[in-house]
């Protein structure tokens, strides 16, 4: 049995990270695939783990977006507000490494791989839930049924799952239909909640989990407060309270920024990134992310079944002026369906900006004087969606796509998009996972059936890639799924994200990293 480890340390790792890959190396990270290697898990010696601390002073954090829940296996589990707001509240089995797609313990100290259809995952001794009850496989595997159950965002991640087990309190054991080499990725996102609590009534109003902190109140659409956990497994966070307040107007969020009323915000468009330059209480930090924006097609509608018309929408688009006017600095032209921060990348052939291209597409696919449609969108999705929607419209008008804006509520904008009730659909999305599984066959296989678009090929290809555990083989098979999505024009990926922070001086310790922020190693010297 062979056991993976690294020396030196991962620059840029946030604390509990680094615990979790320091604590890996006394119980060995072991990775065994059937026939021999390892997967490419990482560790850190045990000089690496971090002081002791006692967490002192508080962290006002205002989000992008309201606080939509505190349930992280529910129907409302991807989004961004939830992830970033629950991700000191729970622990998950594993934690991707901040700079590679590679993945440290967490509540696993490391997991193994018997067999091709199994997965045998050994927990942290001593992991206790905020109200002082022992972590127990049982939990983990109540929390993987219940994500299952509830048919939310993330349940389509585990269409191969046979069976999960708990063999003994330390042991959770899962079994898969085919080889999963997603593996990893799809337990980074599970969270784990106490199995006998869970299911009742109001339970996520005030959620216990074994994070580094605990809920002290909860006030939707106002204000999320936590505390530092005493009894957590790993090193003390740095604050004694974090605080989430809701401030939705951007304008006002930077301005609570520059009063001191909060401590640090992101997701600010260009003008508010500009106003707070140079500032001598704030600094930016700015990091690629996970985030794009993207438009879908309905290929149930006509006439977007047609992949002419489709490459139509993309040739009649200047992305290159859009981001230079509209996204400076907090974004960049895309050249794949997924962005290039997430594992399984692979860059594209740009569709030019050629307005007299479009319209041979359109006439050749029968719409010589255009057509009209309906784009449906949720404002408020990330910074200067409602400036690219509106150049987006522009575009498309100028070469006789006429697009009606259908700007909605994100409650009735959601409604619709899982219905396939639309012509074309605006929206931000991420990949939570880094993994390009996580969009790719979770979107734009025909049993998925988010755009309508159904393709044997592309649905053979992202099978193949996550019943694949081999990564080099895994990136190849993503690369020709990339090459189709985007050949096929199944969306147009005009931009993706640079995320910013605004940070008050005093805030120190806090990592920059692709996905959703965590606080934990964050302290505040006043």
């Amino acid at each position: 049995m062979a056991t993976a480890s690294g020396g030196g340390t991962l620059r840029g790792m946030t604390r509990r990270a680094w615990l979790r890959g320091t604590a890996a190396v006394a119980g060995g990270i072991i990775g065994t695939r059937w026939g021999g290697g390892t997967w490419p898990e990482a560790a850190l010696p045990a000089s690496a783990a971090p002081a002791s601390r006692t967490p002192a002073g508080t962290l006002t954090v205002s989000l992008p977006a309201r606080i939509v829940g505190l349930d992280p296996l529910g129907t409302q589990a991807a989004e961004e507000s939830l992830r970033t707001a629950t991700a000191g509240i729970f622990d998950t089995l594993v934690v991707r490494s901040p700079r590679s797609a590679t993945y440290l313990p967490s509540l696993a100290t490391k997991w193994e791989t018997p067999d091709p259809l199994t997965w045998t995952f050994t927990l942290r001794p001593g992991a206790k839930f905020h109200d002082g009850s022992a972590l127990a496989a049982a939990d983990v595997k109540a929390s993987l049924q219940r994500l299952v159950a509830l048919k939310g965002p993330y349940a389509p991640l585990w269409i191969a799952l046979d069976t999960v087990d708990a063999p003994n309190d330390t042991t959770v054991r899962i079994k898969t239909k085919t080889p999963f080499g997603a593996m990893l990725p799809n337990v980074s996102l599970l969270s784990i909640a106490p199995a006998a609590k869970m299911d009742q009534p109001g339970f996520f109003t005030k959620p216990i989990g074994s994070g580094p902190f605990r809920v002290v109140s909860y006030q939707p659409d106002a204000e999320l407060v936590l505390e530092a956990n005493p009894g957590y497994w790993g090193p003390a966070p740095g604050v004694k309270t974090l605080r989430f307040k809701d401030i939705p107007e951007v304008a006002a969020r930077v301005t609570a920024l520059i009063t001191g009323e909060i401590d640090l915000t992101f997701g600010l468009p260009p003008d508010q990134i500009t106003a707070v330059q140079g500032h001598k209480d704030i600094r930016l930090m700015s990091t690629p992310s996970f985030r794009y924006y993207m438009v879908w097609m309905n290929c149930k509608r006509a006439p977007f079944p047609d992949a002419r018309v489709r490459q139509a929408m993309a040739y009649a688009l200047d992305v290159d002026t859009i981001v230079s006017t509209l996204m400076k600095g907090i974004g960049r032209r895309m050249t794949a369906p997924i962005p290039s921060t997430a594992f399984g990348y692979a860059p594209q052939r740009a569709f030019a900006y050629d307005p007299a291209k479009a319209k041979q597409l359109l006439a050749a696919a029968g719409h010589p004087n255009g057509f009209d449609c309906t784009m449906i969108w949720n404002p408020d999705s990330g910074p200067q969606d409602r400036e690219l929607a509106q150049a987006l419209l522009s575009y498309w008008n100028a070469v006789g796509i006429r697009v009606r804006d259908g700007q909605a509520e994100r409650p009735q904008w959601l409604d619709k998009l899982l219905k396939l009730d639309w012509d074309l659909n605006f929206q931000s999305n991420g990949d939570a996972t880094g993994d390009a599984d996580f969009v790719l066959r979770r979107l734009y296989t025909t049993q998925a059936n988010r755009t309508g678009y159904s393709n044997p090929q592309l649905d053979q290809i992202l099978n193949a890639a996550v019943e694949t555990v081999e990564q080099p083989r895994r990136k190849l098979l993503y690369a020709q799924a990339c090459e189709i999505i985007w050949d096929q024009a199944v969306g147009v990926y005009p931009v993706e994200l640079i995320q910013t922070y605004a940070l008050r001086q005093g805030i120190e310790g806090f990592v920059l990293t692709p996905n959703y922020p965590t606080f934990e190693s964050v302290t505040v010297r006043r």
